[in-house]
């Protein structure tokens, strides 16, 4: 009503809402798709392949089509299957991922060398397929069928793993084995070069994360360079590549409360009989006391030697993964399987008929109490 107060020629009635289907279209949004190009890793959108890893080798119709290579998966059990069984198989079992293999074929008459369409280079033909290497060979329409791999979305670690072939051999026509086990596919070293790419780059952060030696604000730290050397305080801020300190004992530093050192100067200190929590590590979350402290080769970390709470061993651990606390771990409750006051029979304690139930779960053991009212520390291959 306000767009049209005051303009001559029309008047004012029942105002109506014009369909959206009537109404002029003024800008249309199309959504760009990121074209594919050789060498692009891609995840597969349909079929029992959806959201599988594949490499792109080949492009055609002007980026309309790709050609990729990815791990196949065959369900070898549909030869002996009648043709209902295999449809309804079909629809419901995805079969793993596994590399091609002329062995796993029982007709081997059902195997052919053939050229791939639109390309030189002639692959097995098996069950309407195309496989190079152990690979399928497929062609995809891009706009539906694959999606790029984005920086949001990269290739993981596991799925290039699973991707990478490193011991190859080549085949000829008749399928058999011509020798060279050095042969790798050119795809599989592709996943090993990203693979070791982001190996390293996971280093790196590992190490940039750890480089402040696992300091924390609060912490006892000892100086380990520069003209206070043995110095222990109160670390109390971290910037980066310095940290100011607020010794612990009386010295003379006039109007000075902290001193700043570079980061590399100071390392953490934990004293033997400190109760201490594993923070990182294969031994974290354990607690228990310090009952030794030894110096590390280079000077910048020490090694301690920990009495954990709930097992009454000694672990060996870097204090750099070390905090002092008061909190007592209370254990796990799971382990391979397996839960804290189950029934297990024992297999690994000479007696045929041992059963025992457990007590504690460890991080790789049980602590079980048999029939014969004996505590025994058991591996969980030792139970069923």
């Amino acid at each position: 009503k306000d767009a049209i107060q005051g303009v001559r020629g029309i008047l004012q009635y029942k105002i109506r809402l014009i369909p959206i289907g009537d109404m002029t279209t003024v800008m249309t949004v199309t959504t760009k798709k990121k074209p594919v190009k050789k060498n692009d890793w891609v995840r597969l959108n349909r079929g029992h392949y959806k959201g599988d890893l594949a490499l792109v080798i080949g492009v055609k119709d002007g980026g309309l089509k790709c050609i990729v290579q990815c791990v196949p998966r065959l369900d070898h059990r549909l030869a002996d299957l009648t043709p209902e069984e295999q449809k309804v198989r079909r629809k419901t079992v995805r079969p793993p991922a596994k590399f091609f293999n002329a062995g796993d074929v029982s007709n081997k008459n059902s195997i052919t060398r053939q050229r791939f369409p639109g390309m030189n280079e002639r692959y097995d033909f098996y069950d309407g397929n195309y496989f190079h290497d152990g690979y399928l060979i497929k062609e995809f329409n891009v706009n539906t069928m694959v999606k790029p791999c984005s920086e949001d979305s990269p290739p993981t670690l596991e799925e290039l793993q699973n991707f990478q072939r490193t011991s190859q051999k080549k085949k000829n026509s008749d399928f058999e084995d011509i020798g060279d086990d050095d042969m790798e596919n050119e795809g599989s070293k592709k996943a090993s070069s990203l693979l070791d790419h982001l190996s390293r780059m996971q280093k790196n952060q590992q190490a940039g994360g750890n480089g402040n030696g696992g300091l924390m604000i609060g912490d006892t730290v000892e100086v380990i360079e520069g003209d206070l050397v043995g110095m222990r305080g109160k670390l109390m801020s971290l910037d980066g590549t310095t940290v100011k300190i607020k010794p612990s004992e009386t010295l003379d530093l006039g109007k000075m409360a902290e001193i700043e050192f570079l980061i590399d100067q100071v390392r953490k200190y934990i004293p033997p009989g400190a109760h201490v929590k594993v923070i990182d590590g294969r031994y974290a979350n354990e607690t228990g006391t310090v009952v030794a402290v030894d110096d590390m080769e280079g000077g910048k970390d020490c090694l301690a030697v920990v009495l954990t709470d709930m097992t009454h061993k000694e672990i060996s651990v870097r204090t750099s993964q070390l905090q002092e606390s008061a909190e007592i771990a209370s254990g796990r409750d799971k382990l391979a399987g397996y839960e804290l006051h189950d029934l297990v029979v024992l297999s690994g304690g000479g007696s045929t008929n041992e059963v025992g139930v457990i007590v504690r779960v460890g991080r790789e053991e049980f602590t079980v109490i048999n029939n014969h009212g004996i505590v025994r520390e058991v591996r969980p291959e030792e139970l069923r």
